[in-house]
């Protein structure tokens, strides 16, 4: 659990951050960020969540777009997934990346996403997703990064499927399938190695687009054999099982064989 403070704030500026995370959290989750924002707030969810997002000078119309399903994904996750652990209020906040850096970091309960990427709904709802999983559900070992990335990845698609409607998941589908093809032709380690924390993530080339489409695509399949709204039950109840606690990839893959029948 974390609690933060910052000084030297610049006149004229505003920093992001929580005071305090109250509920077991991995490390990487705590941030911060200071520049002329401007809080946009977008709604409430049925369990009282607010959410927002900060955006900086001449980003509100790209912000405004890239948020506009974010109440209603995060919304649906609470319902169908369980509590969201960090607060009260949760938000998309814009950060000044360098040149060519793209995404966003799931520094919850206020998720940084580059500047570039602030109006790409995908990006907003895949950040929002680790509140569950990767920040929700802590990964037990580097070889389980699939088990945050790949289900997060998912996740965001099939959201967007049900707030935006049919045409916004069959974009991001094809977007993965792209980004798949891509990742395969430029190799990397397995989506899931074995062993546990035998694996440095950078120096043995896990973090790659692998684990997150090839994860994606894995749990797609899955809904297809035993149906999407099977799926999302067998998320959720694993997400209430394992909340703020760590859990690897072998747990879900006997947790889908358990409460289907199916063997992944």
């Amino acid at each position: 659990t974390f609690s933060l403070a910052l000084s030297g704030v610049p006149a004229g500026q505003m920093a992001v951050y929580p005071t305090t995370i109250p509920a077991e959290a991995p490390s990487y989750q705590i941030a911060w960020s200071i520049d002329a924002y401007t809080q946009l707030d977008l709604g409430t969810t049925t369990a009282g969540t607010q959410i927002s997002v900060w955006y900086r000078p001449g980003e509100q119309a790209a912000a405004t777009t890239g948020t506009q399903h974010l109440v209603a994904a995060f919304d649906w996750m609470e319902k169908t997934l369980g509590p969201y652990r960090f607060g009260g209020h949760y938000g998309s906040v814009s950060v000044n990346w360098p040149a060519g850096a793209y995404g966003g970091m799931e520094h919850h309960p206020y998720s940084h996403i580059a500047s570039s990427a602030i109006g790409d709904e995908e990006t907003n709802v895949h950040e929002a997703a680790h509140g569950w999983f990767g920040d929700g559900i802590r990964i037990a070992c580097w070889e389980d990064f699939v088990l945050s990335e790949g289900t997060v990845s998912y996740l965001s698609a099939h959201v967007l499927g049900k707030v935006a409607g049919p045409t916004a998941e069959a974009a991001a589908w094809t977007e993965y399938k792209s980004e798949l093809d891509d990742a395969v032709a430029e190799g990397g380690a397995p989506a899931w190695p074995t062993g546990c924390n035998q694996i440095d993530i950078l120096k043995d080339n896990l973090f790659t687009n692998l684990p997150y489409m090839q994860g994606a695509f894995f749990y797609k399949d899955v809904a297809t054999q035993i149906g999407a709204d099977k799926l999302d039950k067998i998320i959720g109840d694993f997400y209430k099982a394992h909340k703020n606690q760590p859990a690897g990839m072998q747990d879900m893959i006997d947790a889908i064989k358990s409460g289907s029948g199916f063997d992944p």
